[in-house]
């Protein structure tokens, strides 16, 4: 579809999001129109993650309205639609799986349950470990790969079912240069495909051309919407560049992991093959 400025892919209203009853993001409004490449931005504890969890069903949202593709969060079932890429992997899960059982699993929110794959889904599946330039390594295992390849594997996973919305949280932690690079290099091909990138980070490398927005959160609540040179240095925290850190539940609560709640991606499909979230 050709890019249009005046449809919503994502729209917030007045919205509070949070876990057992305390808030975190607190009075978010916020729109994202198709074509755009969008990054949210804050240091560590700003809430950046639990923003994207509360569009994903994975946090609550305890006052005002989300709407993906003009469709109440609560009732949007077109799951196949959003593309994830989550902040930590755990695909695999000790079981030997190759590059290209992981990315097919991505199909898991367009096709029926026990439906034999077709030759279109085989395609989509190569293209889409092609578009991350693993065409090599589709036979290959994932304990094989490095950090920086497995990271593009779970991009070739989200990408496979042609999402008109691409989100990825903090897809370059713990992520070497070159890896880096690659990566910025297939976000550029997807913008220019006209998808939809929300890329959540806390530092932006070689993908800061991608971006035509930047948001910038700090304490629960967006500080800059507009232009990456407008946005206030302190949305940067050095200390975090090269290892993955979580957001605001653990900033307040010192726990390993946030609780899920809601249905979104959890319940359609991308989730590891151990069956936790990745």
């Amino acid at each position: 579809m050709t890019p249009s400025a005046a449809e919503a892919v994502v729209d917030f209203r007045s919205v509070d999001i949070g876990y057992d009853g305390q808030t975190i993001v607190h009075g978010l409004g916020l729109r994202i129109d198709r074509g755009e490449a969008v990054a949210v931005l804050g240091a560590n504890g700003s809430g950046k993650s639990t923003l994207i969890r509360g569009l994903l069903g994975l946090a609550t949202i305890q006052h005002g309205v989300v709407e993906v593709f003009g469709v109440d969060r609560r009732r949007f079932v077109d799951w196949g639609r959003v593309g994830y890429v989550p902040q930590r992997s755990t695909i695999g899960g000790g079981i030997p799986t190759t590059v290209r059982e992981v990315v097919a699993s991505g199909l898991l929110t367009t096709v029926r349950p026990f439906r034999r794959t077709t030759a279109a889904d085989r395609h989509r599946i190569d293209d889409a470990i092609d578009a991350v330039g693993l065409s090599t390594q589709s036979r290959s295992s994932l304990s094989t790969l490095s950090g920086g390849q497995q990271r593009r594997v779970l991009i070739a996973r989200a990408i496979a079912s042609g999402p008109d919305l691409l989100i990825l949280d903090e897809p370059t932690a713990g992520v070497d240069r070159a890896n880096k690079e690659v990566l910025a290099t297939i976000l550029a091909n997807l913008v220019g495909a006209g998808t939809t990138i929300v890329l959540v980070t806390h530092e932006l490398g070689p993908a800061r051309p991608v971006v035509t927005r930047a948001i910038v959160l700090a304490d629960g609540a967006v500080v800059h919407d507009g232009s990456l040179e407008g946005a206030p240095d302190e949305h940067h925290d050095s200390r975090h560049d090269d290892s993955w850190h979580d957001d605001s539940w653990h900033h307040h609560h010192g726990t390993q992991e946030p609780p899920e709640s809601g249905f979104g991606i959890a319940s359609h499909g991308i989730l590891g093959l151990d069956g936790r979230e990745t």
